[in-house]
């Protein structure tokens, strides 16, 4: 779950999984684009077929995160409905009495559903005599065969798909506000410390957006990175700001 719900529109695209209504934003388009380009720059690929790419690797990725929030909140008997926006997508459901392990289970659910479709992808890869990388670009490619290079359409479409269900599944994990790692490391601090776990969790965020902040800037040169956990960070200190003013 990633920020607030974006009001309608009449370009808003509608669908239904299963018995999951489904509804995607315009700005979930542009914004997928947008990155499309920046991702297949220096690729040996049309940069309009690149994006496209892209986009379709988004969205899938992103629908299966978020089916993965809404499938475990349904089975707790919580009709969910989904919308994908600018920053992700949402899951959005009402609960009625919510355990703790319910909703770890559901805040978890997300990324791991995306790590088990990259795992099947990944398997598919190892099966089809190629060797790849889990974290492309990060990591040290697994298997005997020779490495995806992304050279091709489907090549490329592969590592897109590894690279946001994996890579981004984890960074999803983070204990940072509002990522999906965030909410579940505010539900942990609520088991023992349930009078103040907001403003723990909310330090802890900005803390550890600091960090890595700052370790993707200095280490890693990824700017994209850098600022979205810069920003992630302020917001944390924003709200934690609210949070003692009203304490």
């Amino acid at each position: 779950m990633f920020l607030a719900e974006p009001q309608t529109t009449k370009f808003d695209l509608h669908f239904s999984v299963g018995k999951i209504p489904v509804r995607v934003h315009p700005m979930f388009w542009l914004i997928s684009i947008i990155f499309g380009a920046v991702a297949v720059r220096g690729a040996s690929i049309n940069i309009f077929v690149g994006m496209a790419l892209w986009t379709a690797a988004v969205f899938v990725s992103i629908l299966t995160h978020e089916l993965g929030h809404a499938v475990t909140a349904k089975a707790y008997g919580w009709p969910p409905r989904i919308v994908l926006h600018s920053m992700g997508g949402l899951a959005i459901f009402s609960p009625g009495s919510q355990s703790r392990k319910q909703r770890i289970l559901i805040d978890f659910m997300g990324p791991g559903a995306g790590f088990i479709f990259g795992g099947l992808i990944f398997a598919g890869v190892l099966l089809s005599g190629h060797s790849a990388n889990l974290l492309p670009g990060i990591g040290v490619p697994v298997g005997s065969g020779p490495p995806l290079s992304g050279g091709g359409r489907l090549e490329l479409f592969v590592l897109f798909l590894l690279y946001v269900n994996i890579f981004w599944g984890l960074i999803n994990l983070v204990p940072v506000q509002p990522l999906d790692g965030g909410h579940i490391a505010k539900a942990i601090i609520e088991k023992f410390r349930p009078r103040d776990a907001w403003p723990i969790a909310l330090k802890l965020g900005i803390g550890t957006a600091g960090v890595l902040a700052v370790t993707a800037l200095l280490v890693s040169g990824d700017f994209f990175i850098a600022i979205m956990f810069g920003l992630l960070g302020y917001n944390n200190y924003q709200m934690l700001q609210q949070v003692q003013a009203h304490r």
